[in-house]
């Protein structure tokens, strides 16, 4: 048993917290398992898992040692990238980190069709709204909504990301004129949580730049939830074009305040400046912009019929 393949059992031990599903991913059996994870122990000199007939749980010693196993691992995965990146071919585990919200929405679906065309290329996606650190959690590409301020981070921008105002047409028909932001007042707002960045909404008003902070009667904390409020006659919300876009192209939701809108932080994806780009990475990420295009499908003025919305609306 060599070293590394050692510590492979034992970071996955750790992060499944089971040596029955760590070994399903492995495809490994119980019995090797366990001859990985006490042979390592043994080399060690310390025990790493305090292990019972159900469940597995790092000891003090196996915290601190998992953090430099994960690094090691990463470091020979990148040696071994960089090697293959030679014969151009695209392999190995592609790990990846995006926001919940755009990776139901326009990841998730077109995975199984990058798989196809790659099928050397294992796919690990890990769903969340906190900006991961990308070395410590050996992350080989992010998506972000954000603007970049990260110089350690290198950037590709996917697509435009212009917000929308929008509301229902029957919320609107009962409700008084909503042509100016001034109205807003008047109106019913639907809000992410006290305190959220995302209540910012940013207008320009007589060239001059305005910020309106909504707080709304209804406060959510995730756009799914809001949407689905706003399409039910909530009142007036703000979202990402790829949330509302196929919504206002099909008349369920209209858009409001266009003309005063200053709304947009970029998509991109990015990895660590100093991380080679192995040939999976750079496959993903031609991928995604091909799929999402010059005017992505989720826009309202985007190609609806393509196979990438199609998937997308599924």
């Amino acid at each position: 048993m060599d070293l590394i393949s050692m510590m492979r059992v034992f970071v996955m031990v750790a992060d499944k917290g089971s040596m029955a599903s760590a070994g399903r991913d492995l495809n490994l059996s119980p019995s090797v398992m366990s001859k990985n994870l006490s042979a390592l122990e043994d080399r060690l000199g310390a025990r790493l898992l305090t292990r019972t007939t159900r469940s597995v749980s790092l000891t003090e010693v196996g915290h601190a040692y998992l953090d430099r196993a994960r690094r090691i691992i990463g470091d020979v995965d990148e040696a071994e990238a960089a090697v293959s990146s030679v014969t151009n071919a695209p392999r190995g585990h592609l790990r990846i980190t995006a926001p919940s919200t755009f990776s139901y929405r326009h990841i998730s679906p077109h995975l199984p069709v990058f798989r196809e065309m790659y099928p050397d290329v294992e796919v690990e996606m890990i769903i969340s709204d906190n900006e991961l650190n990308l070395v410590e959690n050996n992350i080989d590409l992010a998506i972000r909504i954000a603007l970049m301020r990260d110089s350690s981070l290198i950037s590709r921008k996917l697509a435009s990301n212009p917000r929308a105002i929008v509301a229902s047409p029957d919320y609107l028909k009962k409700k008084s004129k909503l042509i100016h932001p001034d109205d807003l007042v008047n109106h019913d707002i639907i809000s992410f949580q006290l305190g959220s960045p995302y209540n910012e909404w940013h207008f320009l008003i007589d060239n001059k730049p305005k910020v309106y902070t909504a707080k709304g009667m209804l406060q959510l904390n995730h756009g799914d939830a809001i949407l689905r409020a706003c399409i039910n006659n909530g009142g007036v919300c703000m979202l990402s074009r790829f949330v509302v876009g196929r919504h206002i192209a099909a008349g369920t939701l209209v858009p409001i305040l266009e003309n005063f809108l200053q709304e947009d932080i970029p998509i991109y994806a990015v990895y660590p400046s100093g991380k080679h780009l192995s040939p999976k990475v750079r496959a993903f990420l031609d991928f995604l912009i091909d799929t999402y295009g010059s005017v992505p499908y989720w826009d309202e003025h985007g190609d609806h019929n393509s196979d990438a919305a199609i998937r997308a609306s599924k």
